[in-house]
């Protein structure tokens, strides 16, 4: 006898389900662009994956028939996403590239477990949502995590590869902050917009930003050999889709479909996936310290939301 799935609890859980699912995605995808990094700067990596998400976007709109400009749409809803999109991904995703080029996969799954305190602390100064005394338990405990996690360097490493590994620490905690305060500012428009809309005009904030810096001279000859044909798209095309198109509409869907903070937590599945995937296809060595970093920083995400 075939077990029929409880349509009306997957409907009722769209949000828990989608932020879950969002975490699987983003995790996969932060091996490949760990892989794609080794190819491109993180200047020209965040302006290629927003190139192809923005493509994905619009061409779904318009098969689905939503409209690329939508009457209800004021322009203080414009600027706002473009904002946000400027933040949270034209200079968050940037900063997240450059420390996953220094700290590796397992180590940013670490820093990675900032995200969900930081938005529940930035929907409390933004949006008035309620914050209580776990929170700033979770805090001292992320930053417990941190400095197990990711403080200190293997038996042997130079100064050099301790500076490194802590300016990467500092850049992703700066990206964490920045995704957070993105999505956050965010939030009222997503309660009253289409979620493919929102999500593209986020992404033309980004690319607004990235294509300033993708023209100067400095990025100018990497990023057309990024945009030309080759082998390399073999990782950073499926890096983008993953990372820009499917985990993105999962992560808006669910801080649209439930509340800001179940979502982040939720969200936050990711860094166990992570770490999994780091061991798993990146032979990174999976130590004490990482495991529990992870565990401290998980349980503290989840006490955020107490």
């Amino acid at each position: 006898m075939l077990i029929k799935p409880d349509m009306d609890w997957i409907v009722a859980h769209t949000g828990e389900l989608s932020s879950t699912i969002c975490g699987l995605m983003w995790a996969a995808a932060m091996i490949l662009f760990k892989k794609s990094g080794e190819l491109l700067s993180p200047v020209v990596l965040n302006l290629f994956k927003g190139v192809v998400g923005l493509v994905l976007f619009v061409s779904t709109m318009l098969v689905l028939g939503f409209p690329l400009f939508p009457q209800q749409a004021s322009t203080a809803h414009w600027l706002i996403l473009l904002l946000s999109g400027a933040i949270g991904i034209g200079f968050a995703d940037t900063l997240l590239f450059a420390s996953l080029n220094r700290l590796g996969a397992g180590r940013m799954a670490i820093v990675d477990c900032l995200y969900s305190p930081l938005v529940i602390l930035s929907s409390f100064i933004y949006l008035a949502e309620p914050i209580h005394i776990w929170l700033l338990v979770s805090m001292v405990l992320m930053a417990v995590a941190i400095l197990v996690g990711t403080w200190r360097t293997e038996d042997g490493a130079s100064p050099q590869d301790t500076r490194t590994l802590r300016y990467g620490v500092v850049l992703g905690m700066a990206s964490q902050l920045l995704m957070a305060i993105g999505i956050v500012m965010a939030k009222p428009v997503l309660n009253v917009s289409d979620v493919w809309w929102a999500t593209s005009v986020r992404q033309v904030g980004g690319l607004v930003i990235l294509f300033v810096q993708g023209f100067s001279p400095r990025y100018r000859a990497e990023m057309i050999r990024a945009f030309t044909p080759s082998r390399q798209w073999k990782i950073t095309i499926p890096a983008a889709v993953l990372g820009t198109y499917l985990a993105m509409i999962f992560w808006i869907m669910g801080m649209k479909y439930t509340y800001t903070t179940i979502a982040s937590v939720l969200n936050q599945m990711s860094v166990i996936f992570m770490l999994i995937f780091a061991t798993m296809f990146l032979k990174e060595p999976l130590t004490w310290r990482k495991a529990a970093a992870i565990s401290i920083g998980f349980a503290a995400g989840v006490l955020s939301t107490l």
